[in-house]
């Protein structure tokens, strides 16, 4: 069977399972408002649900399930090596979602959780009293690293929340990473200088193939216009990078395309950066069989596994010089592993 058969649009949480301890918060009845027709089973635990045992990660994304519950623990986790700080002195990741709506075969989300279902952790207020002693300091904070957060902002509104957070503290910096095309929520509060969305852009063959359920080209480039109509900073993720036999005649033309319809001075940044996944991650994903992807023969060198250096270097003199014709370098960010 071809693994991309395996996909289509998931429906939308049939079932919410909701912990005790939050039968009562503001979000929880919030949400049971809009998915009135779900049915409801209350556990005391969120594990209970998102990490037994013998979960079929495949099956569950054609039909993805709610969970919310109380986030115990922290909500700030260290910037990861596979990320970029953008040189803030402190850059930290919020994990207040756990799962995607989106079903992107790269996703190392596939390898690091047992289950395809979303939770939601409804205490968004905890994670702004943790952040809060850090913010004598410049402090960037990824509010989209475990999930896109864009993609369901309708639902959560805690882009909403981390936007009017950051307009109080002004050493906070957010970047919002996503590949949706509903900015609705964006149209309803004031740009934030300190605010970066940054959308992660992908040639059309490649989001038909790899990036299941996610918005397609156009819609996001759309999307990033309005956004930038509005005031807002944008930065261009063409980051991870897939390689395939066809990327000559996909990815040059893609920064074509988007320079075709966004002006050069309206983006803060461009980052380019190939496929890189820990090897840990790519071991959960070559178990579910899902993709292509997981097969390649990458090499691994501390952990990480991209593809050999003849072809990761191919991929940046490729896009780079590319992207030099309508951006100075300085504005342009690259990834490529170290030697």
């Amino acid at each position: 069977m071809n693994p991309s058969s395996l996909h289509s649009q998931p429906k939308a949480f049939s079932h919410l399972y909701i912990e005790r301890k939050v039968l009562d918060h503001p979000k929880t009845h919030a949400i049971r408002e809009k998915f009135s027709a779900s049915h409801v089973i209350i556990i005391d635990h969120y594990k209970e649900v998102f990490n037994r045992p013998n979960q079929n990660f495949a099956a569950q994304s054609q039909s993805k399930n709610l969970i919310l519950a109380h986030k115990e623990g922290k909500f700030l986790h260290i910037g990861s090596q596979y990320s970029d700080g953008f040189d803030h002195k402190q850059f930290f990741y919020a994990s207040s979602v756990m799962g995607c709506l989106y079903d992107c075969d790269y996703c190392y989300l596939q390898g690091l959780y047992p289950s395809a279902n979303t939770v939601l952790f409804v205490n968004l207020e905890d994670a702004f009293q943790e952040l809060t002693p850090y913010l004598d300091h410049d402090t960037l904070v990824a509010t989209s690293y475990d999930t896109d957060t864009m993609a369901i902002e309708s639902l959560t509104h805690q882009t909403a929340q981390w936007l009017k957070f950051a307009e109080e503290h002004t050493n906070l910096h957010l970047e919002i990473r996503t590949k949706s095309a509903n900015i609705k929520a964006l149209k309803k509060i004031a740009p934030n200088e300190r605010v970066t969305l940054a959308w992660t852009l992908s040639p059309q063959h490649i989001i038909d193939k790899y990036e299941h359920a996610t918005p397609t080209l156009q819609q996001r480039l759309k999307a990033i216009q309005e956004a930038i109509a509005f005031g807002w900073k944008v930065r261009i993720c063409i980051d991870p990078v897939i390689y395939t036999e066809d990327f000559d005649v996909l990815y040059p033309p893609l920064i074509e395309s988007l320079f075709s319809i966004i002006t050069p001075e309206s983006i803060e940044q461009l980052t380019l950066g190939s496929f890189r996944l820990s090897q840990s991650h790519l071991r959960s994903l070559k178990k579910l069989r899902r993709s292509d992807i997981a097969f390649y023969p990458y090499t691994v060198r501390d952990e990480m596994a991209t593809y050999p250096e003849p072809i990761e270097s191919y991929i940046l003199k490729s896009l780079l010089p590319k992207a030099l014709q309508y951006l100075p370098r300085e504005r342009i960010r690259t990834w490529q592993r170290q030697s």
